[in-house]
């Protein structure tokens, strides 16, 4: 039996210019004519990635994605992937509650029920979608289970025909249950479609109302129907999954006018997930505020997190310098 995922050793570039390493899992996917590695960053520094074995060969980036938690690499030398399956099967319409999931664990199968599809905010100007569905809910296994997923972080996920539904991303915990969350199909695949996956995007409406995008109406909750998903997600989302550069669509106003709208970028949202560093000073974005929550820094990081909130808007850059006692905003 082939295997579904590579072994990959991740190395993250922290601010103290030191270096730790993190295991996560990758496969192989075919989409169109091209085919390439995936795995996922949790918006960290990953600055280099390995596969996990003695010689330590070194992965190279295809794509960088800092919308999403994806990781896009070139398909490394046959040695390492010989006997590992190419995925050519999805399926990108949102599952039904209590759909059957299923992940290879160690090459051995394992099934669960979806839950629900809910928004997940990592800083003030980014959120996803992800599939949740129930792990556990004895809370006397619980460190026991979390072991058993340590490291299974960009593992496929398929349904019942084999189709890939999503990427494996995360153990989020409620109480006593444990809930896993898979980032959708959707988000591969637009990130494999896309030009510019470095920067959010919106409709340059020049504040006119629309009420389509395309053929499809926009609703007061702000939400608009999604083909490719055959169900409706927030607008903000619509936008960061469908924007790119130099892209148009036509919409419908609410005056009943039909024009052309180009998405542009927020210049102002940074969402690298690089640490970009200037002397003592960091520039405040994604990967500085993950690196915070990383390592434990709560009471700072939410200090950070909430002027960054009120400023973010009118601010182009933000950039903080450390003491040994506070952070300060420079």
């Amino acid at each position: 039996m082939a295997n579904y995922s590579i072994k990959l050793l991740n190395i993250i570039d922290s601010i103290n210019d030191t270096k730790s390493s993190g295991i996560s899992e990758g496969f192989l996917f075919k989409y169109l004519d091209e085919t390439v590695l995936i795995s996922v960053h949790h918006f960290k520094p990953i600055v280099t990635t390995l596969i996990n074995t003695s010689d330590k060969t070194l992965l190279r980036t295809k794509k960088n994605v800092f919308w999403n938690e994806l990781m896009i690499f070139n398909v490394p030398d046959k040695k390492y992937t010989l006997n590992t399956k190419v995925i050519k099967k999805f399926r990108t319409r949102f599952l039904e509650k209590s759909t059957p999931i299923n992940m290879y664990i160690n090459n051995k199968k394992e099934t669960f029920a979806s839950e629900c599809y809910k928004v997940l905010q990592h800083s003030p100007s980014q959120k996803n979608i992800y599939l949740e569905f129930l792990i556990s809910d004895n809370p006397e296994n619980r460190n026991t289970i979390i072991s058993k997923y340590k490291g299974l972080s960009g593992s496929p996920v398929f349904d019942d025909d084999e189709n890939l539904i999503g990427v494996f991303c995360k153990i989020k915990s409620n109480k006593n249950q444990l809930y896993g969350l898979i980032l959708p199909i959707i988000y591969l695949i637009k990130s494999m479609e896309k030009k510019d996956n470095e920067y959010l995007y919106y409709l340059n409406t020049n504040d006119t109302p629309i009420s389509k995008i395309g053929k499809y109406e926009i609703k007061n909750s702000e939400k608009i129907y999604y083909l490719p998903v055959n169900d409706e997600i927030p607008l903000d989302i619509y936008y960061s999954i469908e924007g790119d550069i130099h892209k148009s669509i036509r919409c419908k106003e609410k005056s009943g006018a039909l024009n052309l709208y180009e998405y542009k970028k927020y210049d102002n949202y940074d969402i690298t997930n690089r640490i970009i560093r200037k002397d003592n000073k960091f520039k405040l974005n994604t990967g500085l505020l993950v690196y915070l929550v990383s390592n434990g820094m709560d009471s700072e990081y939410n200090k950070i997190l909430e002027d960054y909130i009120k400023k973010y808007d009118s601010l182009k850059d933000i950039w903080i310098k450390f003491d040994t006692n506070t952070i300060i905003n420079v």
